[in-house]
């Protein structure tokens, strides 16, 4: 299949419908959305739960980054169906369990002519840690699950093993389904175009294809045989019009918010250091793992990148043992660094430098 799909609808908004069907076409499990904010990410993901996977009496599973993000969406203006609620008449709330207090449940309020109100309910939500706790946690009952801004925004802290905590989530959601002969458990990891640094992007590998999606403008491409689903929303029609109303009209068009906001370009990724230098000017001086730092031969500034050519007598394993080997001895790197002396060959190989030294 070619990478190419139209991905709004005629009003302009993200077309899930168009997606979903790519998707069951493609047995696609994992569909990742990065884009302008305010585009139908979230809206369009929770019109498909209320009308494809809730009539199957199956139910969701809704994930936040931290404990305190999953806590706001318990305060009636925070709830994040509160749009969809209004627009389709329906009353789709989060709630604690009385008796369970870390416990929080997807519920909806239904009116009965004759019996009044009943709630249904709908599903489960976690943070990555209140997931991580919860191991014995069965998803055979669930059908998807959306992992609501997983990418954070600049100001949040790092956590760490964050990838590890999604990927042991995702092992406990699915659980033995697919040896049991039944369908797989679909994720749908959604955020705004903070940055591409991400752990989550990095453990499934995606870095390499989305940057070249970012370069040649690119909104879709299917990872078939990785069962993955990539959309980079950049010509919303959406985010057009949005930037003519009042806060971006009031802000330069090429702050860091507007890029981010309305162009989904990563503002907080400086890809200006990213490029391929003539190797024969460099010389090896060191390797981690794969990656190899080069030093120009007449000149003070470095190349690293993912490919070694030559031989050098420092070689560090690309674990945390030999990361920290490569941090006390080459402590000057960091300087080079911060002085804008390095070129990289891409950005996974910047992002894996800066976080070194962070």
């Amino acid at each position: 299949m070619k990478n190419t799909l139209k991905i709004y609808d005629e009003k302009g908004w993200l077309d899930i419908p168009k997606i979903i069907d790519c998707a069951e076409k493609n047995e696609i499990n994992f569909i990742f959305i990065i884009g302008a904010r305010r585009t139908g990410k979230t809206y369009g993901v929770f019109k498909h739960f209320i009308e494809d996977v809730f009539p199957s009496e199956k139910g969701i599973i809704y994930m936040r980054r931290t404990t305190t993000q999953l806590d706001s969406v318990l305060a009636d203006k925070k709830n994040p169906w509160i749009d969809i609620n209004r627009d389709m008449g329906r009353n789709i709330f989060f709630k604690k369990v009385k008796g369970d207090k870390d416990r929080v449940v997807i519920a909806e309020k239904i009116y009965q002519d004759t019996d009044g109100e009943a709630i249904e309910y709908r599903g489960e939500a976690f943070s990555l840690t209140s997931m991580y706790n919860n191991r014995g946690f069965s998803g055979s009952e669930f059908s998807e699950g959306i992992y609501d801004e997983f990418i954070p925004e600049k100001m949040a802290k790092r956590m760490n093993g964050e990838a590890d905590a999604f990927l042991n989530a995702v092992e406990t959601i699915s659980s033995n389904r697919e040896l049991q002969g039944e369908k797989p458990f679909r994720w749908w990891l959604l955020s705004n175009s903070n940055t591409l640094d991400n752990p989550i992007v990095n453990a499934f590998g995606l870095l390499p294809y989305l940057e070249k999606m970012q370069k040649r403008g690119q909104e879709f491409s299917l990872l078939k045989n990785k069962g993955i689903m990539l959309i980079l929303i950049n010509r919303s029609p959406i985010s057009e019009k949005k930037s003519t109303t009042a806060l971006y009209r009031a802000l330069s068009n090429d702050s860091d918010f507007s890029r981010m906001a309305l162009k989904n370009e990563f503002a907080y990724d400086d890809t200006s250091c990213i490029s391929s230098e003539d190797i024969r000017q460099y010389k090896l001086i060191c390797t981690i793992g794969k990656i190899g730092i080069y030093e120009h031969k007449s000149e003070s500034k470095l190349y690293i990148a993912e490919h070694i050519s030559g031989s050098c007598k420092d070689n560090y394993e690309k674990s945390e043992k030999g990361i920290s080997q490569f941090k006390t001895f080459y402590s000057w790197v960091d300087n080079y660094r911060l002085t804008d002396r390095i070129s990289y060959q891409n950005l996974a190989v910047k992002f894996f430098i800066d976080n070194i030294f962070k």
